[in-house]
């Protein structure tokens, strides 16, 4: 009995070799998005790109980064999208995905159903944010310290963003880091919920790092782009694509919000577009763009990112 399993041991090792060098691709390309702006910049490819050189592309929207994490550390998803921040992290982990572009930046903002309509006006308050150690967190954190704000408490109670948008409606939190669309939606049904300022990772006195707020990371993983580069190419040039009619075919977009019920009111959901700041740039042409990002992170506390800093190869080429 031992001949024959070694037999197949050896034939199963071919097979899998020969797949390996013949770069056999999937039937179904797997993409996973995140609720919010991310999953707005990919509505137009949804409708209009559903077979990519026969393969059927598959596209799921999931509500919470962690979702996202887990089929990329699963292996079961060839794209994703998940902040850059928390992408950086995996990526020293050994969770082996590429930063292909950054399609979202900056879509986070201190929203209020008090009183307050300045940064100082939040000194000595408590503010819901998602996260600790998280993108939103930090950078609340970060720009609370540049303003001299003290005193001011971060609750990370509520745990995902529909808990803490829920929380903001209810009066049960008064102030709140919260992402578009959401932002839009929550100050359409009460009019008492209003912006006290955009966060942002931009330093203060100089100009020249305007758009730095490379939040948002589209990521390919190393196996599929190992043996798919054309298809690697024709994702992203599709995507690029859909992430422009975004901008440049608004009331469409509004429309397709709500056929995916990113959105329930038409005019609310084409006054959320520009806030969601969507526009494609590959990551490569960033480069510099992208590790200063993840250095302000990196300063402001070295967890946020495993303790180090990640290689070049965390950038796709």
């Amino acid at each position: 009995m031992q001949l024959p399993f070694k037999q197949s041991l050896i034939i199963l090792s071919m097979l899998a070799l020969f797949y390996s060098c013949t770069g056999k691709q999937p039937e179904t390309i797997r993409i996973a998005v995140l609720y919010g702006p991310s999953a707005v910049s990919f509505l137009p490819m949804m409708e209009n790109d559903t077979v990519m050189d026969g393969k059927k592309i598959e596209i799921t929207i999931l509500k919470e980064p962690q979702q996202v994490q887990a089929l990329m550390m699963q292996g079961k998803t060839d794209f994703a999208i998940l902040p850059t921040l928390m992408a950086a992290n995996l990526y020293n982990k050994g969770v082996e995905y590429q930063m292909l572009a950054c399609p979202v930046w900056g879509t986070l903002y201190i929203l209020t159903n008090d009183t307050i309509h300045t940064l100082q006006g939040l000194k000595g308050r408590t503010i819901s944010v998602l996260g600790q150690g998280a993108t939103p967190d930090v950078l609340l954190r970060r720009v609370l310290d540049e303003n001299g704000i003290i005193n001011t408490k971060p609750d990370y109670t509520f745990t995902t963003h529909a808990e803490i948008a829920q929380a903001l409606l209810m009066h049960k939190t008064s102030i709140a880091v919260v992402s578009e669309p959401i932002v839009s939606n929550l100050m359409s049904k009460d009019s008492t919920i209003h912006i006290v300022a955009k966060l942002t990772c931009e330093d203060k006195v100089n100009s020249a790092d305007r758009d730095l707020f490379v939040q948002t990371a589209f990521l390919v993983s190393k196996r599929f782009s190992a043996n798919n580069k054309s298809l690697v190419a024709k994702i992203s040039k599709s995507y690029a694509a859909s992430c422009a009619s975004c901008n440049e075919q608004p009331e469409n977009t509004a429309k397709l919000m709500l056929k995916y019920k990113l959105a329930t009111d038409l005019a609310v959901a084409q006054r959320s577009l520009p806030l969601c700041n969507i526009h494609y740039v590959e990551a490569s042409a960033i480069n510099d763009k992208v590790f200063r990002f993840l250095t302000i992170f990196y300063q402001f506390n070295p967890k946020c990112l495993g303790n180090k800093m990640p290689d070049p190869g965390f950038v796709y080429r």
